[in-house]
């Protein structure tokens, strides 16, 4: 038991971390993910990105012991290999992103742990320390022409966050995965809807996480996701490393977002719905549209009220306003918000904010 234990510890020391469950879900989880030989070999990594050769000086291994105990940790989805000139480099990654999406292609997955991790994140302070601290994912309009009257920056504008990348995988949705353990109206939309890119794209591929995709493939996963009402959130970083089109049924972040409001709504997207009420000729069209119930069909004046605080900036309603009465703008410049330049920038702020304590695991 000491030894999960101090893996639940040095677990909720990475990212946003793996606050305890008030019903000892974070232990059943951890064990349904984790042997005890992972959990010793995991225990012994130390935090950033290492080779097999430091790794092995570090514990006294010998390299190729290491490399051993490193790749069969890779190859199951508990930590995160990528390639470099002086050698495959390894580091711990946390619960979300990491650990949780990785588990998403291997066998028995539903039976062993789906039900396990629901459980967690309705028994645990996960979801409300994400939504106090800076978001994991951003919001990003799918399409820029969208914008009124602003200039559109790179990591606002999906097209130029694909071009940014020259690898893409794409994998089954964890979220909707886990929504399809509910007795009644899970999610039907696709699973396979997550996009990863470069060191990642390469990950997903050679463990079998995910099959290798084109740039082009990954616009269309998205393109076609807009039609059935999912939008785009990308990691909340100016490298946009991971996609994925997300929906209100199925979707956990974006369902942990409304339950637990908090700072980081203010960081979510830097555009909102406007309407022009001259153009708008109450269809009620944008109203079907929102997903998230951001817009509101008033049925007496027959006049859409949008909700421009919590509104995504996503541009779905724009997609379908017949009269093109609906725009996004760009946020006062007071509260625009420029993301870290990478995921690793990201990780580093996460962890500084979750210090703060909100329930960390004692």
């Amino acid at each position: 038991m000491g030894l999960y234990r101090d893996l639940l510890k040095r677990i909720d020391e990475l990212s946003f971390g793996f606050p305890k469950s008030f019903v000892g879900a974070d232990l059943i989880l951890i064990k349904k993910i984790f042997s005890r030989e992972d959990a010793q070999d995991f225990l012994l990594m130390e935090k950033g990105y290492h080779t097999a050769e430091e790794y092995a000086a570090a514990n006294g291994f010998s390299v190729e012991t290491a490399k051993e105990k490193l790749d069969r940790m890779a190859g199951r989805g508990l930590i995160f290999r990528r390639h470099r000139e002086r050698g495959d480099e390894y580091s711990m990654h946390p619960f979300v992103m990491g650990f949780l999406e990785w588990q998403g292609a291997r066998p028995n997955v539903a039976k062993d742990w789906l039900l396990p991790t629901s459980i967690y994140m309705i028994t645990s302070g996960f979801g409300k320390r994400m939504n106090q601290t800076t978001p994991f994912y951003r919001t990003i309009p799918m399409h820029k022409e969208f914008v009124e009257g602003s200039v559109v920056q790179a990591y606002d504008d999906i097209e130029s966050l694909l071009d940014a990348h020259s690898r893409f995988a794409v994998s089954v949705c964890m979220c909707r995965l886990m929504d399809k353990v509910k007795p009644k109206n899970p999610c039907t939309h696709p699973l396979e809807t997550c996009i990863v890119t470069d060191d990642y794209a390469d990950f997903y591929i050679e463990t079998g996480i995910g099959r290798e995709i084109s740039k082009e493939e990954a616009l269309a996963i998205l393109r076609e996701g807009e039609k059935d009402g999912r939008i785009i959130q990308a990691t909340n970083s100016q490298g946009g490393e991971n996609f994925c089109s997300c929906c209100a049924c199925g979707c956990g972040m974006l369902a942990l977002k409304r339950m637990f409001p908090g700072p980081s709504a203010a960081l979510w997207s830097n555009h909102f719905c406007w309407l022009d009420e001259e153009k708008c000729i109450h269809c009620g069209r944008c109203a079907k549209r929102c997903t998230f119930g951001y817009i509101k069909f008033d049925p007496k004046t027959k006049t859409p009220i949008i909700d421009s605080e919590a509104c995504l900036g996503c541009g779905l309603c724009v997609s379908t306003c017949p009269t093109k009465a609906l725009r996004l703008h760009q946020k006062s410049p007071d509260k625009l918000y420029t993301p870290p330049p990478t995921y690793d920038d990201a990780v580093e702020i996460w962890e500084a904010e979750t210090k703060k304590d909100y329930d960390r695991f004692k």
